[in-house]
């Protein structure tokens, strides 16, 4: 991508410094003895033609030409080593960054598109790094024959120079149009790849509804627009290639014309004609690499793409003084409040100066309709998510002033649709804690009512992922188990019981508000009966708080308040969907 054009070099090339270095040095050497080899050549021949018999001046010839062959096998084993570093750090670096993006970074790119910039572009942007390399020695490489070749007879670099000029204007105008192509051809992709694991993901949903040629229609829309971009990309290496070769036959006739008037003339001899020859190739090596001019054009392609989302920054997050240093957190009941809290995604505010306190220990539903700003005001509490204005206070002490482990350890999520990490179900219900004993993982599987099915499991808590069969309810209730174990001062359950039944909605429900007494929970609410079991209730109406008060008060004194529950039910997704971007 043209903006990120300057960026890919330099950025490149740290990720592999000393790799890079040894590509470069390699490509040095074996273009040093290129260029030597031919000056060599000609002193030899002419030397054999008048006094046969010089056999260590052959015997240095050949050594020059073993030499070249060493440099250049070990060149091409540092380009095979530079281009592995730099796809391995690159996708190490891309990795990371999305993570840092936060969950509202992440859903600038869809994630079918993001696993493409991960594998097929991460991996050709990073023969970038060698492949400019080896451009730059080919172009000094060309230099240095042009010279040698003025040298030898100027008559012939001045005849090469005038024919080049043109030449170079196609082979610009080729990389310019070769890129942009290509660009394209990759968007063009990256969209396809989000829309079939959008539809992978959905995919019961979608045979249920009978729409699967609907979806395979959607999913295949842009392929009208890579198919032309991809011929785009042929026609114009194709109207190119003849152009440039034509061009260089040209050349080379010319040159080798001028040196054979030079023969004629006396002013060459056999030996000079073939060093003329010889530096003339070299001379034109730049122009004829036009293949690894294209590879160059796919890669600058690739690596635009990469750097694309490299370049998104993440929300930014204030840090405020020593605390911030320190990462400090003191011992506290988990006293959580937002302070003129703002949240804006695009042009759409999500949240508008929200103030909220929610007393240490206590239950509080957040309820409001869908997109009323619920999933983003819970994800504010652990910094899932930043503010744009405001801030966010736990016991006394800004959460992005926290350091983010400690943050971690403090505040534990439970989501609608918990995915299990692990190789087994404790692994899973484990994961991320420091102390996994049974101790502390088996008493959040009973609050969780989790542990009636794990009995029924061939090898119970220890079974392998892959071997069990869960259903949404139970994997809601090891989601809950997994945040109940996470321990901390603070719960937030983002409507991780929606897949229970009513009847286990209400034990489990029952567990969490009364066997957690003394641990803050907020709760994502989408049944009345869920709200009913908190201490208070926080209403969300067009991003603002509405009312806090207890659910049955709001319920006798607020018809817009029954309103909220009375509508037709939304799935959490699209209030997911609403909340963030």
């Amino acid at each position: 991508m043209p903006t990120h054009a300057a960026l890919h070099r330099p950025a490149l090339t740290r990720l592999a410094p000393a790799a890079t270095a040894v590509v470069a040095v390699a490509a040095v050497a074996d273009t040093a003895i290129a260029l030597l080899l031919p000056a060599v050549a000609a002193h030899v021949i002419d030397q054999v033609v008048a006094a046969p018999g010089s056999f260590w001046l052959v015997l240095a010839l050949s050594g020059l030409l073993v030499a070249g062959t060493l440099t250049e096998m070990g060149s091409r084993v540092a380009e095979v080593a530079v281009t592995t570093r730099v796809a391995v750090a690159l996708r190490d670096r891309l990795t990371r960054h999305v993570f840092a993006l936060g969950v509202p970074g992440t859903r600038r790119h869809p994630t079918g598109d993001l696993v493409t910039r991960l594998t097929g572009n991460s991996a050709t942007a990073a023969t970038l790094v060698p492949g400019q390399v080896n451009a730059a020695v080919a172009g000094a490489t060309s230099l240095g024959g042009l010279v040698a070749l003025w040298l030898v007879d100027w008559r012939m670099g001045a005849v090469f120079v005038v024919m080049v000029i043109p030449l170079l204007l196609v082979l610009r105008l080729l990389l310019r149009r070769v890129t942009v192509s290509y660009g394209e051809y990759l968007e063009r992709q990256g969209d396809i790849a989000a829309r079939l694991t959008d539809a992978l993901s959905g995919s019961r949903t979608i045979r249920a509804c009978g729409t699967t040629w609907r979806e395979i229609h959607r999913v295949l829309e842009p392929l009208p627009g890579l198919a032309k971009a991809g011929l785009a990309t042929w026609q114009a290496q194709r109207n190119t290639f003849w152009q440039v070769d034509l061009a260089l036959t040209a050349l080379r006739v010319a040159v080798l014309i001028a040196a054979g008037l030079g023969v004629a003339d006396g002013r060459l001899s056999a030996g000079r004609f073939l060093e003329a020859a010889l530096y003339l190739s070299y001379a034109l090596g730049f122009l004829e690499q036009v293949d690894g001019l294209v590879h160059l054009a796919d890669a600058r392609a690739n690596a635009g793409r990469v750097f694309d989302v490299l370049s998104a920054r993440p929300h930014p997050r204030p840090r405020g003084g020593a605390a911030a240093i320190a990462g400090i957190l003191p011992p506290g009941p988990g006293a959580l409040s937002f302070r003129r809290v703002s949240v804006r995604y695009g042009e759409r505010t999500v949240l508008r100066a929200v103030d909220l306190d929610i007393p240490p220990g206590a239950a509080v539903a957040l309820v409001g309709r869908s997109g009323a700003g619920k999933t983003t005001l819970a994800l504010l509490a652990g910094r899932l998510a930043d503010p744009d204005e405001g801030e966010i206070v736990l016991d006394g002490v800004r959460v992005d002033a926290i350091e983010l482990r400690a943050l971690r350890r403090e505040v534990a999520y439970a989501f609608d649709r918990p995915v299990l990490l692990g190789r087994t179900v404790r692994d899973a219900l484990a994961y991320g804690l420091e102390n996994t004993s049974d101790a502390r993982i088996l008493p959040a599987v009973t609050v969780a009512h989790a542990d009636g099915f794990l009995r029924l499991l061939p090898e119970g808590i220890d079974t392998p992922l892959a071997a069990t069969h869960l259903s949404g309810g139970e994997l809601q209730r090891l989601g809950l188990a997994r945040a109940v174990a996470h321990g901390g001062r603070v719960l937030v359950l983002d409507d991780a019981t929606s897949s229970l039944d009513t009847v286990t909605e209400a034990q489990v429900t029952q567990a969490l508000t009364e066997g957690l007494a003394g641990r803050t929970r907020l709760v994502v609410a989408h049944r009345a009966a869920t709200a009913a079991r908190a201490d208070l209730v926080a209403w969300l109406d067009e991003g603002r708080i509405r009312a806090l008060a207890p659910h049955a008060r709001l319920w006798m004194e607020e018809p817009d308040y029954r309103a909220v529950f009375a509508a037709e039910p939304r799935s959490h997704e699209n209030d997911l969907n609403e909340d963030t971007p």
